[in-house]
């Protein structure tokens, strides 16, 4: 464990996570988001299924307007675009991006855009992020984020949000080092590679922090990758939510999920 106090700007400088935005990385995150196989990258459809009908039951009548935010590839919208009036999903994968716009239902808009930086448009009825992406931001880019949710919904707008556990991120940053093989290709490239992953945990920031080191087969040199994930308890993501504007904070127990490490939680715009 690093108890050390640490410069929270070098946590999240510009190599602060993988760039899934990356046409090759984006590719290949892409085949993750459709394995069958996993939980990774996105839930199996029998989950994803699953958790489609619990927001269903939720939405406000009539067909509402929803905004995903880190659609992916649209997994979610095959099973909600057909119930709502309008559907908008944003994610800076591209291949992810192309994959819903060519697979998803039609009227649905999907958009290449990083979530921290865009412009939401609206009015939206429900607007939600799912299985933990919210803690993958920094602190900053998370108020920024839900300050913009905000600013999108209408009055009475529901905000759904499932943050990855404080205990779940900790256990991440403390967790041993680890070496993988990857024969033939995978997340990091598409020739063969071994990846060593080392971990920190940074205790006064509630931050874990990753370091892949991959090792191309035919590359002279390694490439270094970071992962940076900001742990939220349960007040705090309370708090965060008050502070946008927020009323009505609420968790769910019932939120069909395979895991324990995440936890959904509601907000409705006053």
């Amino acid at each position: 464990m690093n108890n050390r106090s640490f410069d929270t700007v070098s946590l999240w400088d510009d190599g602060y996570k993988i760039p899934w935005n990356d046409p090759a990385f984006s590719a290949r995150i892409l085949k993750e988001h459709l394995s069958q196989e996993h939980h990774l990258a996105s839930r199996k459809l029998s989950v994803i299924e699953a958790q489609s009908a619990w927001i269903a039951a939720r939405f406000p009548a009539p067909g509402p307007a929803v905004l995903d935010l880190g659609c992916g590839p649209g997994l979610y919208a095959r099973h909600l675009a057909p119930l709502c009036r309008r559907y908008v999903g944003l994610d800076f994968s591209p291949a992810s991006v192309a994959y819903a716009r060519q697979h998803g239902p039609a009227g649905c808009e999907f958009r290449l855009a990083d979530v921290t930086g865009a412009d939401f448009g609206g009015p939206f009825d429900l607007a939600m992020m799912l299985y933990g992406e919210f803690n993958v931001f920094s602190p900053a880019q998370a108020r920024r984020l839900l300050a913009e949710a905000h600013g999108a919904l209408a009055p009475g707008g529901l905000l759904l949000v499932e943050r990855q556990r404080f205990e779940a991120v900790r256990a991440v940053g403390l967790g041993p080092a680890v070496e993988v093989r990857a024969p033939e290709g995978g997340l990091f490239a598409d020739e063969p590679y071994v990846c060593l992953t080392e971990n920190d945990w940074f205790e006064e920031e509630a931050v874990a922090r990753q370091r892949f080191l991959v090792r191309i087969e035919g590359c002279a040199e390694p490439v270094a990758y970071r992962s940076t994930t900001k742990a939220w308890t349960g007040a705090e993501m309370a708090a965060l939510l008050l502070e946008a504007g927020f009323a009505d904070v609420a968790g769910y127990p019932d939120w069909p999920r395979p895991e324990g490490a995440m936890a959904l939680v509601s907000a409705r715009k006053a």
